[in-house]
């Protein structure tokens, strides 16, 4: 028990410089997610393509991010936590170079799904690698900061600050250097993240299809997965589109557009710190997500009515509001479903691809319904998909306990290449 005792004050040590490293990987992956969404308007003039088009650049990403959550989880298992992260940030921050240098539509909706892939295989696991270092408390916190803030960081600077960079040298350059700055933060996961001490297992271990089984039957992460699929979708088109609403219907000049998207999305950043902060002070988490959802639904409702002044506050809502209630959302695993550690990251892809059904079709609807419709009835639509999947979470658990230490493993488990593992060592 002095091992065990050492270990986790060694832990407490350097875990927020973990959580630093793996939150400069959901700024990169983000701003390599969103920095395409300021090019819109000089991709369609360049591929001569329109909104319905520009909105499958949207959803081919998701296919590819959602496909690759569960391979990612299931990867991290076999070859280690690192080693996944950082091919993750690798593949992606490679195909967002490639999409700069795509001078063809077919040639930026390939890479765009291949961005999507790598940003899936390290989202996964970040939100286990943030869970396995805060496994004695402040989870949600941490998975707010992370999750939340930084991804909402690095989404703000790619709808604002790469305006002024797309501005100064091409669309093309910009998207090429939001991968290079990607490729850097591989770099420093590679040189300085780890696991923690006692817990071998998170390097790669033995697959075990009955430990993975027991780790995705839980029927918490099916209900709290479908329940963000609506909001998911509905948040993306919004944070994605809303440039475009805003110039075209609200006739705002673009930078000023620029900055209330960018502003939609940088409302995550206190939005996941007060989330994550309530949170691990509640069990209630079903009131943290379904709450937050439907506040968003309401902010959808009033984008076509309110007067142009008020959008501001609506759109920061909407953004504050989804990310809130996420960091509750991405602590499901750990504090309800209790998935050991090694199988989190499967647990998260399984929630975060229910999701990404949302993120895929959504932007599609609404790009098809704005162009034979208006806008006005495409943010109707997304605060009606958001509400009807939102509720569905009022079915799901709350946290069974105050510590989220993970428990749920088939009793003949016995990872890692060492073999068979003690309780203690488990923990």
């Amino acid at each position: 028990m002095t091992a065990i005792s050492s270990t986790r004050q060694e832990d407490g040590g350097v875990r927020w410089l973990m959580l630093g490293i793996i939150s400069l990987g959901f700024i990169s992956l983000t701003l390599n997610w969103f920095d395409v969404a300021t090019a819109f308007g000089l991709i369609g003039t360049e591929f001569k393509v329109g909104l319905p088009s520009l909105s499958y650049l949207i959803s081919l990403f998701i296919v590819g991010y959602g496909v690759a959550h569960i391979p990612g989880g299931m990867l991290a298992t076999k070859i280690g936590m690192k080693r996944t992260l950082v091919l993750g940030l690798v593949v992606q921050g490679l195909a967002g170079i490639m999409s700069g240098l795509s001078y063809s539509y077919l040639e930026l909706e390939w890479f765009r799904a291949i961005c999507g892939i790598g940003g899936s295989a390290f989202i996964a696991v970040g939100f286990a690698a943030v869970v396995v270092w805060f496994r004695q408390g402040e989870v949600s916190l941490a998975l707010g900061l992370s999750g939340g803030a930084a991804f909402s960081a690095g989404a703000a600077f790619a709808l604002y600050i790469w305006i002024y960079l797309q501005n100064a040298t091409s669309w093309h350059t910009s998207l090429v250097l939001a991968g290079v700055f990607e490729l850097i933060v591989a770099a420093v996961t590679a040189l300085w993240f780890r696991t923690p001490a006692g817990a071998p297992a998170l390097a790669g271990a033995r697959f075990d299809s009955q430990a993975l089984a027991a780790s995705v039957s839980s029927r918490d992460l099916w209900l709290y997965g479908l329940a963000l699929l609506g909001g998911y979708g509905a948040y993306f088109t919004t944070s994605q589109l809303f440039t475009t609403y805003a110039t075209a219907d609200r006739h705002f000049d673009p930078s000023m557009a620029g900055l209330l998207s960018a502003l939609i999305v940088l409302a995550g950043v206190p939005g996941g710190l007060l989330g994550g902060y309530w949170a691990d002070r509640s069990r209630n988490l079903k009131a943290f997500v379904v709450g937050a959802l439907l506040a968003c639904a309401v902010g959808l409702v009033l984008i076509p009515v309110v007067p142009t002044g008020a959008l501001w506050v609506v759109g920061i809502g909407i953004g504050f509001f989804l990310i809130f209630g996420f960091a509750a959302w991405s602590s499901v695993p750990s504090r309800v479903s209790r998935i050991r550690h090694e199988y989190v990251g499967t647990a998260t892809g399984l929630m975060l691809t229910l999701a990404a059904v949302g993120g895929f079709f959504i932007p599609i609807i609404f790009g098809h319904l704005v162009a034979h419709t208006s806008f006005d009835t495409g943010w109707v639509f997304l605060a009606i998909v958001t509400v009807a999947f939102a509720l569905i979470g009022l079915a799901g658990r709350n946290a069974t306990g105050d510590a989220p230490e993970p428990a749920l493993v088939p009793a003949s488990y016995a990872a890692g290449p060492a073999g068979p593992r003690s309780a203690e060592e488990a923990i």
